[in-house]
C-alpha cells in the first residue's frame, strides 16, 4: 500500500453519495501525453498469444519503463517493478498466464492490478469478457474490471493490457436500475439501464455462459453504433476527429491496418452477488470536434482546474481521483470538487438524461 495518505471524503450528489480523493502519490497526466505514449512503438512488444514479458525465458517482450511488465524469476517466482516490492502471483485467464498484485498506490481497499503476459495495447474484446469471468470464478470476493482501450476515455496506461479489481463496492455498483429491458434469446439474463450519470448497461445472470453472450452482444453492438443527435459517431476517417488511428480490435485483440478511427468502446466491470454474475458495461466514446478538442464526452474544459486527466475505470464507478495540487486548497475547495465531479460524470454520459438521450437509449437497445 502507498505510504501516502490521500485526503478523502464522501460527497452528496443527485446520483447519491460519491467518493472524492486527492491523489498525492502520482503526478497528473495530460490526456494528450497518454495518447502519445499509447501510439509510440514499443521495442519488444509482441501480439496476444505469444510468450512475452511474463513468458518462458523472462525478458522477451518486456519494455523498459513499463510498470506492468512482469517476469519469471530464477527461483520460480514472479517479479514486477510496478508491484512496489509486493508479492506477484499467477492466475490463468482465458488460457493465458497473467500476473496480479496489490497496487502500491492503494486507491481503495485491496486494490489489485492484473497484468497481461506480454506488452500489448489495451483491447476490449470477447476475450476480455472471458478473462473477467475467469477471474471472478477464481476470486469471487473481489470485483474485476477494465479501463477502456482508446485515448481520452482510457486510463493512464494504454500500452499494456491490464485489469483492475479489489474488495471495494463502488457507488456505481450500488446504483439501482432506472429501466429494464430484455435481450432476445437470453431469458436467463436480466438487463437494464443503471440510474447513473454515465451511460451504463447492467446484466445479471446465474448463468456464466448467458451473461458472457449478453456482454459480447452489447460490446459488438456498441462498437458500430452511431446516433448523431447525441454526438455519437462510431468511426471517423483516419486522421479526423480524435482517437487513435486503427481499426477496432477484432475478437482476439489484433488491430488491422489503419483505415478509420474508432470512437466507441466500453468499461466492463464484473462482480458476484451470491450465485449471480453482475456486469456493468459503461458505454464510452472518444470523439473530438474543433469546439471540443479534448473530447465531446471528456471533462469540460472549464473544469480543468479541478480535473484534466482521463476519466478511467475507478472514476467512472464513482470514486474521484483528483490531482495533488488541490490539497493545498483544502478545505475550501471541497464543495467545488464535489460539484465538479458530478458534472464530470454527467459529461462522460453518451446518452444524457434528456429527450435526445432517451431516444438514443431506445435506438441502441433495439440493436441488441
Amino acid at each position: 500500500m502507498s505510504a501516502v495518505e490521500n485526503p478523502a471524503w464522501v460527497a452528496d450528489s443527485p446520483a447519491g453519495p460519491l467518493e472524492i480523493t486527492i491523489n498525492l502519490a502520482k503526478p497528473e497526466k495530460d490526456p494528450r501525453t497518454i495518447a502519445r505514449a499509447a501510439e509510440a512503438p514499443a521495442d519488444g512488444a509482441v501480439p496476444e498469444g505469444s510468450h512475452g514479458c511474463g513468458g518462458a525465458g523472462g525478458a522477451m517482450g518486456a519494455v523498459d519503463g513499463c510498470v506492468l511488465c512482469w517476469q519469471h524469476a530464477a527461483d520460480g517466482g514472479l517479479g514486477c517493478t510496478g508491484a512496489g516490492g509486493g508479492d506477484v502471483r499467477s492466475v490463468e485467464l482465458a488460457g493465458e498466464e497473467w500476473a496480479w498484485w496489490f497496487s502500491p498506490y492503494g486507491y481503495f481497499p485491496e486494490h489489485l492490478i492484473v497484468s497481461a503476459p506480454v506488452h500489448r495495447p489495451m483491447a476490449i474484446t470477447h476475450a476480455t469478457i472471458d478473462r473477467l469471468l475467469d477471474f471472478a470464478d477464481a476470486f469471487p470476493q473481489w470485483f474485476i474490471g477494465s479501463n477502456a482501450d482508446l485515448p481520452i476515455v482510457g486510463g493512464s496506461i494504454l500500452a499494456h493490457d491490464h485489469l483492475q479489481g479489489g474488495g471495494h463496492r463502488f457507488p456505481l455498483m450500488k446504483a439501482p436500475l432506472m429501466r429494464s429491458f430484455t435481450l432476445p434469446g437470453l431469458a436467463d439474463v436480466r438487463a437494464g439501464i443503471v440510474d447513473w450519470p454515465a451511460s451504463v448497461v447492467r446484466l445479471r445472470s446465474v448463468s456464466r455462459a448467458a451473461l458472457r453472450e449478453g456482454a459480447c452482444r452489447v460490446l459488438d453492438a456498441w462498437r458500430t453504433f452511431s446516433f448523431e443527435s447525441c454526438g455519437i459517431r462510431a468511426f471517423s476517417p483516419s486522421g479526423i476527429s480524435g482517437g487513435s488511428p486503427g481499426k477496432v480490435p477484432d475478437r482476439t485483440g489484433q488491430r488491422p491496418a489503419a483505415t478509420v478511427v474508432p470512437h466507441n468502446t466500453l468499461n466492463p466491470i464484473l462482480w458476484r452477488e451470491g450465485d449471480d454474475y453482475v456486469m456493468d458495461l459503461v458505454l464510452r466514446n472518444n470523439r473530438t470536434t474543433p469546439e471540443r478538442p479534448y473530447g465531446l464526452f471528456h471533462v469540460p474544459e472549464h473544469l480543468f482546474r479541478i480535473k484534466k486527466e482521463n476519466i478511467g475505470l475507478i472514476e467512472i464507478m464513482g470514486r474521484a481521483i483528483l490531482p495533488g495540487r488541490l490539497a493545498a486548497e483544502l478545505p475550501e475547495v471541497r464543495p467545488v470538487c464535489d460539484a465538479a465531479y458530478y458534472e464530470i460524470l454527467q459529461a462522460t454520459g453518451v446518452f444524457k438524461d434528456d429527450e435526445c438521450g432517451r431516444a438514443g437509449w431506445t435506438a441502441f437497445i433495439v440493436m441488441l
